[in-house]
């Protein structure tokens, strides 16, 4: 059980904005196994977002729209990339969810370890419309920034 912290009380239980955060996290990684072939490939993902207002800030302060997202995805995922993570902390405020996790990337021989912290904001209908990344790592990995770099090109 994760906790919700409002501004008034701190509960035991899911948030309607952390049952939003599970499902899209749970539909990419669905996603990353059915195999990505092109941006498109990521749109269900709409459904937990806003695709006209989403913006995406990332570790290298790159900012992405929906389209170019969709762009960073595919090239990240590209080359076999298989990725895990362990979810540390999950905390609701307001209308923001702060998720802290450990990443794990793998591509070929190579392995990455990241600490991150997503910080996702919602609209009134709580959909995603913007997503920063936060994040502490020994090595990026060359793959992951050149799919930042590509999609805002």
């Amino acid at each position: 059980m994760t906790t919700t912290t409002t501004a008034t009380a701190t509960e035991a239980k899911v948030g309607p904005l952390m049952q939003v955060i599970n499902a899209f996290c749970a539909k990419q990684g669905e996603l990353l196994a059915k195999g990505i072939t092109g941006p498109e490939d990521w749109e269900p993902l709409t459904e937990f977002l806003d695709p006209v207002a989403f913006k995406r800030v990332g570790a290298y302060l790159e900012e992405l729209d929906w389209p170019a997202y969709k762009t960073f995805l595919t090239e990240w995922s590209k080359g076999g990339t298989k990725f895990e993570m362990t979810e540390f902390h999950i905390n609701e405020i307001g209308g923001a969810v702060f998720q802290e996790i450990e990443e794990r990337h793998y591509r070929g021989d190579t392995f990455i370890r990241k600490n991150v912290i997503a910080v996702y904001r919602f609209d009134a209908d709580n959909r995603i419309i913007h997503l920063d990344i936060y994040e502490q790592a020994k090595d990026t990995g060359s793959w992951i920034i050149e799919a930042a770099q590509e999609a805002m090109a």
